[in-house]
Order: structure tokens, then sequence, then C-alpha cells
């Protein structure tokens, strides 16, 4: 929801400039609008005096998110409810919607109700203040700041232009326009874009796969497929239909494999993408006298959607929880602690089905990565792989030490973590540290993201909580409950570090297995 409501400030944004500007001037000629259905000069005056008020609304939506106010949700609202009010106006004023309509969501007033609506359903939470701070820049990354909030007004300029030509190409050729509902429409648009998505995901996989990766996870909007503790899981949730978006987990299986594997996997996602869109692109211009003719607006969708997806894709940005396909490549590229970073992170996947462990890692290129990336959720998560490689290792000064550090970073730049990351905090704190105020603080931060899956992390986090406290009865039973579930994970290396931690705290409870 998040990444939507970001999205919407930049069309509010545009539209603060777009209204401001024009209300400078005092011409408006009605007369260019022979639909409209109200006496021109009420028509006029009114929209004269709409202007610097849709401009200061919008600007204020996206000023007060920017900057966190409170009130950054009434504006929110505002300028929504603005969008939703002008879609309508503008379809009831356009007869050729009407007479002759092209599919809805190719109509520039349909697509207006659309971030509307849209709008309303991602401000409408009471917890909606920007508090969210500008994403911090991380040197080395690739990435810059202008770029990172620009990318998506880029995207849908870019989506708009090419419709726009492809409209003009339509009646230079006498194509027929396809009648639909509006929720029709919308509907064809979600599929398009879910199709395109899974498309683009698809290349990764394919390449992946074929230079001997194992494909982990793949996300298309809100389908998500995961492999968890050795088994594929499936979710859907329902948010990711308000931005369509897609993520491919591909992991190595060799921990020395060339460099130019991993280039080409990242690389082949935006690669798809552009292909398939010039194959779309190439049958539209052969629909004229086609069997496919009536179908061509769908393929000129198609084809806009994913040149400009496998374009935007090829510039490097970031948002706050991904880095673009080019971002990717740069960092693989340069040789540096961003290389590093992803080394470490596909180290770290390929534990979950290869006989590499923790104490495995290459410790180096993980420091050298800690050393330059210190905010955000990759530096936690950097912190956090050296603390499992110093507890495999068996040197748990080190491992609490590198802890300590992933804290810090927590407090500073990572706390929306998830429920999962919050368990090796608690686990630590109660193993390593002996801290019970700590213990306590991360089990309560655990239990308020409410996690989904009773895992067996969860289960040792809660004994080790309990175990802190001094429960040892309900420590035990805990213990019990997530050492059943640690047996029956796969025999891979990060299982078996798995069972060692249940097996450290065993000792420390003084269970044999069964509950007293």
């Amino acid at each position: 929801m998040r990444a939507v409501r970001t999205f919407l400030c930049w069309i509010f944004a545009l539209g603060a400039v777009i209204f401001l500007r024009s209300s400078f001037f005092s011409f408006l000629d009605i007369a260019s609008w022979p639909d409209a259905h109200l006496p021109q000069s009420v028509l006029s005056a009114g929209i004269r005096g709409a202007l610097p008020l849709l401009g200061v609304i919008y600007g204020l939506a996206c000023w007060t998110f920017w900057t966190g106010k409170p009130s950054a949700r009434v504006w929110g609202l505002a300028a929504s409810a603005a969008n939703a009010l002008l879609g309508c106006l503008f379809l009831y004023m356009d007869r050729r919607f009407l007479t002759a309509p092209a599919t809805a969501f190719l109509n520039p007033d349909a697509l207006l109700l659309g971030f509307g609506i849209a709008g309303i359903v991602a401000f409408r939470r009471r917890d909606v203040t920007a508090a969210e701070k500008p994403l911090q820049p991380l040197p080395g990354d690739g990435t810059n700041a202008i770029v990172n909030r620009a990318i998506w007004i880029a995207g849908t300029g870019g989506f708009l232009a090419g419709m726009s030509w492809w409209w003009r190409w339509a009646g230079w050729n006498g194509l027929p326009w396809n009648r639909g509902s509006f929720l029709r429409d919308i509907a064809l648009l979600l599929l398009l874009e879910l199709l395109m998505v899974a498309i683009h995901e698809f290349g990764h996989v394919a390449v992946g796969t074929a230079l001997g990766m194992k494909l982990r996870a793949f996300i298309v909007g809100p389908f998500h497929w995961r492999v968890r503790e050795g088994k594929w899981e499936f979710r859907c949730i329902l948010s990711g239909f308000l931005a369509v978006g897609g993520a491919t987990a591909v992991a190595p299986t060799d921990p020395h494999r060339p460099l130019w594997r991993d280039i080409c996997m990242v690389a082949a996602g935006p690669v798809t993408s552009l292909a398939a869109g010039l194959l779309a692109g190439w049958l539209t211009l052969l629909a004229p006298r086609a069997p496919w003719q009536q179908d061509w607006l769908l393929l000129a969708v198609f084809s806009t959607l994913s040149l400009m997806t496998g374009a935007i894709n090829l510039v490097p940005f970031r948002t706050r929880s991904f880095y673009s396909d080019g971002a990717r490549i740069y960092q693989l590229l340069s040789a540096g602690p961003w290389a590093d970073l992803h080394r470490a992170f596909s180290a770290a996947a390929a534990t979950t089905f290869t006989p590499l462990r923790p104490r495995d890692f290459d410790i180096e290129a993980i420091q050298r990565a800690v050393s330059s990336i210190s905010v955000g959720h990759q530096a936690l998560h950097l912190r956090l792989l050296a603390a499992s490689y110093y507890l495999d290792q068996g040197r748990n000064s080190d491992a609490s030490k590198a802890l300590a550090q992933a804290e810090t970073v927590y407090q500073e730049s990572a706390s929306d973590i998830s429920a999962e990351l919050c368990s090796p905090f608690v686990f630590g704190k109660a193993y390593l540290e002996r801290d019970a105020a700590g213990t306590r603080l991360w089990w309560e931060r655990l239990e308020a993201r409410k996690p989904i899956r009773l895992t067996a992390d969860y289960w040792i986090a809660r004994s080790a909580f309990l175990w802190s406290e001094h429960r040892l009865h309900e420590a035990r039973e805990a213990w019990e409950k997530g050492n059943a579930l640690v047996q029956q994970l796969p025999h891979a290396g990060a299982y078996e570090s798995d069972r060692e931690h249940f097996a450290l705290l065993q000792k420390e409870l003084g269970t044999t297995g069964a509950v007293s």
C-alpha cells in the first residue's frame, strides 16, 4: 500500500504543476469543447475558479505526505476524491466515450477516475501519515534520489505517450474500437499487467534454471509461491491487485559460479519483457485486415506495458523494498561491497537446499559489505548473516557483537522488518547475551507483527524468551513443539544449523525431550 500512496503522490505533484500553471493563464478555449453540456459562460467561470483550488489541493496532498505531516491522510483523500470527481465529469462530458467508446482503461478520463478510486482506498487508513522517511542515499548502489522518485511518473508518461501514438495509428488504419463496460476493461487491464509481470519474471526463472540455479520464490501481483522449510506454499495477498508487481528468488547451487551467470539471470527479465513487447507490437501493426484485427487494442496495451517495463527495469533505481534489475546489474559489475552483498545473499539462500552452512559463508566478503552498507534492510540482513556465521562457528562473543550491530541498524533505518526477522534477535538476546529485558522487548516486537505461521523459528524464539524469564515449564513445552517441527525439515545446511540451535537451548533448559 505504501508503494501505491507514493506513486499517487507523484500523480498529485504532476496535477499541482498542471493546474497551478494553468491558473496563471486567463484563456480557456471553451468553444473547443463541443461536447460540453453546460452553458459556456458558466462552465468557463467554474473551471477558471477551480484551477487554483485544485492546484492547491494536489500540492498539499503531495507536500504533506512527503514531509510526514499528520494531515497527509486528509489531503490525500481530498486529492483522490478530486481525481474521481474529475474523471466522472470528463467521462460524462465526452460523448465519444458514450457513442463509440474505446476500452475504458485506455481513456485518460477513465484512468483519472481509476487513480481517484485507488487513492481513496490507499489513503483510507488512519495510520497513513508520511512518517515514512525519504530513502537514505546508499553510496555505491548505483541509484539516484531524483531517479528513485521520478521513475514512476516517467513510466506512466511513457505508457500514455505510447498509447496516444497507437490511438492515432488506429485512426489512420480505420481500426474498430472495442466496446466494454468500465469494470470489464479494468479487469482486462489487471490481467494484462499480471501477464506482463509473469512473462518478465519467467525470463529470470528460465535463464536462472538453465544456468544451474534453483527457483525459491515466484511472485506475480497478489499471487505468491515460496519455498518455506523445504516445501512450496501458496498465498494470495489481495493488496497486490493495487500495485501489480513481481519478484523472483533464484538461488545458485554453486557458490563459486562465474559472475556472468548472475548477470545473465538478472538481465533476462527486462530482455524478455522487451522481446514480448516487440512481438506484441509487431502483431498489432499487422492487425489491419488480419484475423486478430478486433484484438488490436489488447495487443497494443500489452506491447506498451511490456516495453515500458523492460526499459524502466534497465534503469538503476530503488524503492523501499527492492532494487531494479538495472541497479542489480550495476552492483554486480561494480566488484565492490554491493557485489559482495549479492554473493552473501545468494550463499544464504543456497543453505536451504545444499549442504552449505552459515559457517561456510565468506565472512571477509560479508565484512567488506558491512563496512560500506550501513542503513536499510540490506545492512540489517548482512549483520544477521555475520551473526549466524559466528554462532555456527561457536564464536559466541563475535556473534553477539554482530547482533548488536544489526540491532543498531534496526533502530536507525529498518524498523519495519517482518516477524521472521525478529526471531534471531529473540534467540540471540536470550542465549548469547542473557539479557532478559532485551529478550522481552524483541519478543513483544515479534508478537506485534502477528506472525502468520508458527514455524520452528517462532517456537525456538518463544522457548528462549520463556527461558529468559525462568518460566521453564512453558519454555520446555515451546521447545518440544519447535523441536518436533525442526526434525521434519530437509537435510540442508540451514536446517542442520537450526537443529543445533535447538540442541544448544535444550542444554540450557535441562530437558531430555520430555516435558516434566
